[in-house]
This record gives C-alpha cells, sequence and structure tokens, in this order.
C-alpha cells in the first residue's frame, strides 16, 4: 500500500536528513495525526518525496502502482534528469516517464517478457523489495543467510525470484563482502530498531512540528 512504502523510505533516511525534515504535520483529509504511518507521510511530504491527489487525499489504503514506486524512489534519491522512452508503454512525457527512465537506466527496474513496465500496474511486495534492495546495492546470496533469521511460511521456496530479496529485507544482520557487486556473506543476525522509541524522542524534541 501506500503507507506501506512510505514506511520503508521513511526508514531507509539517514538519521541526521530523517530529523531535518521530520513532522507529523500534513493537509492530506485523510492522514490522521494518530495513524500508525503519520510520521511516514507527513515527513515524506515534507520532503517533497511524497504527493497527494488533487481532491487533497493520500489514500494510505490504496495500492501503489509500479509508476509511483518508481517515482518515489526517483525523488527519495534525487535522480538527475533523463531523456528518451525507457518502454514502449511509458512515454518520456507521460508524468512518471523521467523516473521509470531513470530508474531503468540505473538497473533497478526491469520490464517483463514481453518489454512492457506497465506502469499502472500494482507493484507487489516481492517487487518493491528487489527494487530497494538494487538501490541499496544489497546482494543476498542464499548460500551465505545464517540459520537463525526470521523464516516466512509463504517465502520457503528457495528457488523462487524474490526469495533471496524478502530475506534480505526482513532481516537485520552484519555481513561481509569484497565489494558492492559480490555475494553478502551474513556474519551475524542483529536487533531490529526501536521505532517507537525514535518517534517518542523526535515528538519530544520537536513538539510543534
Amino acid at each position: 500500500t501506500r503507507a506501506e512504502v512510505a514506511t520503508i523510505f521513511y526508514r531507509l533516511l539517514q538519521d541526521e536528513a530523517r530529523e531535518n525534515v521530520w513532522s507529523r504535520t500534513n493537509s492530506y483529509s485523510d492522514v490522521a495525526s494518530g495513524a500508525w504511518y503519520n510520521s511516514a507521510v507527513s515527513t515524506l511530504t515534507n520532503a517533497g518525496i511524497l504527493t497527494g491527489y488533487p481532491d487533497g487525499t493520500f489514500r494510505p489504503d490504496a495500492p501503489i502502482t509500479r509508476a509511483e514506486f518508481a517515482t518515489i524512489a526517483a525523488r527519495f534519491y534525487h535522480a538527475p534528469e533523463v531523456t528518451g522512452d525507457a518502454f514502449p508503454d511509458v512515454p518520456a512525457n507521460e508524468w512518471y516517464g523521467e523516473a521509470v527512465a531513470w530508474a531503468q537506466q540505473k538497473g533497478i527496474v526491469t520490464g517483463f517478457e514481453d518489454g512492457t513496465f506497465r506502469p499502472n500496474q500494482n507493484i507487489t511486495r516481492g517487487e518493491a523489495m528487489k527494487i530497494i534492495n538494487k538501490v541499496l546495492f544489497r546482494t543476498p546470496d542464499k548460500e551465505h543467510f545464517l540459520p537463525d533469521m526470521i523464516k516466512w511460511p509463504d517465502n520457503s521456496n528457495t528457488d523462487a525470484w524474490y526469495y533471496t530479496d524478502v530475506q534480505e529485507a526482513t532481516n537485520n544482520h552484519d555481513y561481509e563482502r569484497v565489494n558492492n557487486t559480490s555475494p553478502e556473506t551474513w556474519t551475524k543476525i542483529t536487533q531490529a530498531r526501536d521505532w517507537k522509541a525514535l518517534e517518542a524522542e523526535l515528538a519530544q524534541k520537536y513538539p510543534n512540528r
């Protein structure tokens, strides 16, 4: 959903950058102050990474399209302008054309077997994790995972195209590797960050945001 994606990118911010733009206020009519995703949506909107719809809504529970996801990723990483059509169904003059072209040139997104990108198709959780791992230069390798990692009953097929990306994205871990393109060798499963504690700290520090 759009709220889940906002939360993912919110957590990817470096601490200093997050604190600089942190906010719990927004102008959306459907993002309540007490919603679990409020800080993520408000902060990324304040940073210019997220936008809502002309009717003033954000639609947090709506699925997010492949075009929307690529656009958020491009804004998040301050992508430079690119030219040309990335895919036959992504014209450069579409609102998402430049973002998809950038993501395609960087090798972050790929199309389907028929050569299309299908921008208006909803993105899956597996596709989203694969894209984010590419953006972060993460290189999971199932031969170098650890036995005490979190395992999911619906991610048990180790030959599935999304298997390693799901494990990478859902396990906090230390790792070693030779360079940014070599496989990761996991060395230790680590504890997940306490995001509620961080929220409380920021709310106390910036009560008027």
